[in-house]
């Protein structure tokens, strides 16, 4: 059975390495990009099933990369879960509007992120 990928994006390295060992200790092919952009880079060679996204980077925001996802073809239908440190619901109301699926807030809390990610994989 193939393994479910995850794309773990965010530009903290300590959030990146804990998450990655996390999801691959539950099965997950996991991939990392520490930016937007890498991000963008990543998706083209190897698209991952499911994008945990982090809402603030440097130089391009998660929620312009889930913008630019949701507009095409073949990237739309991958759900995308924001880490994100704010609460706001305006930053929240704004993922959404940009196409993200769901959202975590930092510092991540396990037990409510697996199942989160369960909604969307196997």
């Amino acid at each position: 059975m193939k393994k479910s990928r995850i794309l773990v994006v965010d530009d903290d390295r300590d959030t990146r390495e804990i998450l990655e060992a996390r999801l691959k200790a539950c099965g997950y092919d996991v991939i990392t990009a520490s930016d937007g952009f890498n991000a963008l880079e990543i998706i083209r060679e190897r698209k991952p099933d499911l994008i945990l996204l982090d809402v603030m980077m440097p130089e391009i925001d998660g929620f312009t990369v889930c913008k630019f996802l949701k507009e095409r073809e073949e990237t739309k239908d991958i759900p995308i879960i924001f880490l994100t440190a704010k609460e706001s619901l305006s930053d929240v109301d704004k993922g959404f509007k940009s196409g993200g699926d769901d959202y975590v807030l930092k510092p991540i809390n396990w037990e409510r992120l697996l199942p989160k990610i369960k909604k969307f994989l196997p």
